[in-house]
């Protein structure tokens, strides 16, 4: 099963269509401003509008409006001091800022600079009242596409405002979708920046890939990653207590909220090297105790309190074993064995007896064959199987 999210930024409509790359930028302004403090956005609209001059009464009803609450007191000198400091930036950061970037969407490379960018360098001589540089700072009404509504194209003389949508599409995913692999079920996923996922049963995650970074959220179950390289782009995988960082490589993430390693987070390297840590703790106050490094053929349990096992050395054929159609126990109670079965398919084994899934079992069972690890148990537990009228079989103890 697979849930999709349309990538954010990107452009629905063609050249031709009605709605305009200024349309669409316009939409994300708006949705902006109605986040925004009305405070801050009459504060801007104020401004704006003072600098295309206000005439006497106008001006009254500013200094009115300004000294009608301290709020709006200080609205005013935010805006005022930002703009201040915008004009204030050396003409190469000016050029810097108008140059676009790589990886924006579509409209962010198709919009003018953002707010109060044009001021002319210091001696320059200004231009004339027709100019767009005929004052000192010209206002964001100079280049916001007409029909914007007066409120809304004075925000944008705030270049905070303006940047803070960059930001806000910046940080959002180019892909995201969400993956469900049901009992029985084995799911290959491939990603479009390369990487390719294959999800065991009863698995669900989430991907998120960024202009900076790719994500993956283990909710439940056990996935193999075969992670493109990228170095300007790392890869993490987040399951439970554990965060696991690669550029470019061959692991396995398992991670349980039910059976024997419940809450437990395992990895194993099949390829390359990858950076293991308790997801809790901010990076930069881990010690080394908190945080692995394994390279192929080993592996950690990250405990549901964050706790680092011991490195373990394990075999290329003992990493992800459900690939090959296998379930490996290794000292498993009889309960949890039957349980981790169920993922795969209806084993119809029931055990009421405490004892009897207490006890435990080893050995390696075909994922898609729970008759014949039925027929085992006798032969190596105390235990025999008795058929029930309901069809299924209850394991009870020996006589």
């Amino acid at each position: 099963m697979i849930r999709t999210t349309a990538p954010t930024g990107s452009s629905c409509c063609s050249p031709s269509a009605d709605a305009s790359l200024d349309e669409v930028a316009s939409r994300e302004l708006e949705a902006f401003v109605r986040g925004q403090d009305p405070v801050d956005v009459a504060a801007t609209d104020w401004h704006t509008r003072r600098e295309q001059g206000l005439s006497a009464i106008e001006e009254a009803e500013f200094q009115a409006w300004r000294a009608a609450h301290p709020a709006h007191a200080r609205a005013w000198a935010q805006v005022d001091d930002s703009i201040r400091l915008l004009r204030s930036m050396p003409a190469e950061r000016v050029a810097h800022l108008r140059t676009p970037r790589r990886g924006s969407p579509p409209h962010q490379t198709e919009r003018p600079p953002q707010a109060s960018i044009d001021t002319p360098a210091i001696g320059q001589k200004r231009r004339t009242r027709n100019d767009p540089w005929r004052s000192p700072a010209p206002s964001a009404r100079s280049w916001w596409p007409r029909g914007f509504g007066a409120g809304v194209a004075a925000l944008c003389g705030v270049c905070t405002m303006a940047a803070g949508i960059a930001w806000y599409q910046w940080t959002q995913p180019t892909f995201a979708n969400t993956y469900a692999a049901e009992q029985g079920q084995r799911l290959d996923v491939p990603l479009p920046d390369g990487s390719h996922l294959t999800l065991d049963a009863d698995t669900h995650l989430e991907v998120s890939l960024y202009r900076n970074r790719r994500e993956v959220r283990l909710a439940h179950g056990q996935a193999m990653f075969n992670v493109a390289p990228d170095t300007a782009r790392p890869f993490d995988v987040l399951a439970g207590p554990a965060r696991v960082t690669v550029v470019g490589t061959r692991f396995a993430v398992r991670y349980m909220r039910d059976g024997a390693d419940a809450g437990t987070v395992n990895v194993a390297v099949e390829d390359g090297r990858v950076k293991v840590a308790d997801a809790t703790i901010d990076a930069r106050e881990q010690s080394s105790r908190q945080l692995v490094e394994l390279s192929a053929g080993q592996g950690v349990q990250v405990s549901l309190s964050g706790q680092m096992s011991q490195v373990s050395s394990i075999s290329p054929a003992g990493i992800a074993p459900w690939r090959q159609g296998l379930v490996r126990f290794t000292n498993t109670p009889l309960s949890d064995a039957v349980h981790e079965l169920e993922r795969y398919h209806a084993t119809r084994l029931v055990i009421r007896d405490p004892e009897v899934a207490a006890l435990r079992i080893g050995g390696s069972y075909q994922i898609g064959r729970p008759d014949i690890f039925a027929r085992v148990l006798p032969q190596i537990l105390p235990v025999r199987l008795v058929a029930r009228d309901d069809g299924s079989t209850e394991v009870v103890k020996a006589r």
